[in-house]
């Protein structure tokens, strides 16, 4: 391992830092993915990245505060702004179908931090709590504010707008679960089209307003 510091001009030292931050962290997820987050040492992390521990401290002080970093940016929030202005004025039969075929693969990219949350985030409340906090609320605001505004327009049944976005996003992430975490594609393998089609079809079904 070379734990000598590279000598990096001043006007690159920035870019530097960053890309050394991604570094980490595309290491520690599949660290956390493969041993889960409490079994794995921070040395197991500055091993992999080839870095001294002392190094990887410089970028992350705490293992917890790594794990906080990669939750929020491997996780949608970052892209799910873009992915809500470019449906915010499709109608609702158009829009969740269309934004449904964007999360999919968005989410199946991130098998690896699912993983990662499924094992250790969910497991302690603290932790469940900050990440339901920071990630999940957020998002389905975002999308909450997309169904109400359709909900306005006599295109959705009146329901409760959050409770709808959960709904929407727990049916995908249950399609993760099943068929990326679990086993279940080898099983039942269910093609990208039909989880598509099915999540639109069913939360649309009972959204539409009859004509």
């Amino acid at each position: 391992m070379n734990n000598a510091m590279p000598r990096v001009a001043a006007d690159k030292r920035e870019e530097y830092a960053e890309a050394r931050r991604e570094q980490i962290l595309e290491a520690a997820l599949k660290v956390f993915s493969n041993g889960g987050f409490a079994e794995t040492t921070m040395d197991q992390v500055a091993l992999v990245v080839g870095v001294s521990k002392a190094s990887l401290y410089n970028y992350f002080h705490t293992k917890d505060a790594l794990l906080s970093e990669l939750v929020q940016r491997f996780s949608l929030l970052p892209e799910l702004g873009e992915l809500m202005e470019g449906i915010r004025e499709l109608p609702a039969a158009r829009g969740i179908p269309a934004l449904v075929q964007q999360i999919w693969p968005r989410l199946r990219a991130r098998r690896e931090l699912a993983r990662v949350l499924v094992r250790e985030v969910q497991s302690f409340p603290d932790r469940a709590r900050a990440y339901s906090e920071k990630i999940r609320m957020p998002a389905h605001r975002a999308l909450a504010d997309y169904l109400e505004a359709r909900m306005a327009r006599g295109e959705l049944a009146a329901r409760d707008p959050i409770a709808s976005a959960h709904c929407l996003f727990g049916m995908l992430w249950s399609f993760l679960l099943s068929q990326e975490l679990m086993g279940e594609r080898e099983l039942h393998p269910i093609s990208d089209e039909q989880v598509v089609g099915v999540i639109s079809n069913l939360f649309l079904h009972g959204a539409l307003v009859a004509k």
